[in-house]
C-alpha cells in the first residue's frame, strides 16, 4: 500500500509540473519579439560618400557613372552638388566635387563618420521591416531552448534603395531566431 501511495504521489507532482511547464506560444514569443526589437534593427542601410568628394582622372575612365547616382539623388533633393573643380591629385588631375546633404536627405541619415580630405562616409536608409508572423517554433526541451522562424515584411523603401537590392532585402524575409528558457521565462534579447 506505501508503494502504492508513492507512485500515486510522483505521478502526481509529475502531471502537475506538467501542466504549469512554460511552454512558448506564438502570442507569447510575438510579445517577447516585439520588446526586443528597436528601431536600428529593422533599418537597411548603404554607405555613400559626401562632402568633398573627388575622382582622378585615372578612375574616370574605369568609372564613367560615377557622378549618375548623386546627380539622381540631387534631383531627388537628397543632395546638392557644388561646382566641379580640377585640382592636383597624387598622380595627374582630378575632379572634386562639394556634396551636401539637404534637409531632406537628413531623414535618412542614420550616422555619418568624418574621414580624410573633407570626406564624410554616411550610412543611409534604404528600407525597413517589420514583424509580420511567426513561421514555425520548434521547441528543445534538453536544450532549454526553442528555435522560432519569424517572418518580416519590407516596407518604406527610400531614395537610396535600388532595384539590385530586391536580392537582398526581399519583400518578405525569413530568419530563425533562438529562445532561451531561463527562470524567468523564456528569453530572445537580455531586456
Amino acid at each position: 500500500m506505501k508503494i502504492n501511495i508513492s507512485i500515486l504521489a510522483i505521478l502526481f507532482y509529475s502531471v502537475l509540473t506538467s501542466c504549469t511547464s512554460d511552454v512558448l506560444t506564438k502570442e507569447k514569443a510575438e510579445s517577447i519579439i516585439k520588446s526586443c526589437q528597436t528601431e536600428e534593427s529593422l533599418i537597411k542601410t548603404k554607405t555613400f560618400n559626401y562632402g568633398t568628394v573627388e575622382i582622378d582622372d585615372l578612375l574616370k575612365s574605369k568609372f564613367p557613372d560615377f557622378m549618375k547616382p548623386y546627380h539622381k539623388l540631387e534631383k531627388l533633393g537628397i543632395f546638392n552638388i557644388g561646382d566641379l573643380k580640377r585640382v592636383k591629385g597624387i598622380v595627374g588631375k582630378k575632379d572634386q566635387y562639394e556634396i551636401t546633404l539637404t534637409s531632406n536627405g537628413k531623414e535618412y541619415l542614420v550616422n555619418s563618420k568624418k574621414g580624410f580630405n573633407g570626406k564624410i562616409t554616411g550610412k543611409f536608409k534604404t528600407c525597413e521591416y517589420k514583424f509580420n508572423n511567426i513561421q514555425e517554433i520548434q521547441e528543445m526541451p534538453k536544450r532549454n531552448e526553442a528555435k522560432v522562424k519569424i517572418q518580416f515584411t519590407r516596407f518604406k523603401e527610400t531614395p537610396f534603395f535600388e532595384e539590385i537590392h530586391q536580392k537582398r532585402n526581399p519583400k518578405t524575409r525569413s530568419i530563425t531566431v533562438t529562445f532561451r528558457k531561463t527562470t524567468d521565462g523564456w528569453k530572445l534579447c537580455d531586456k
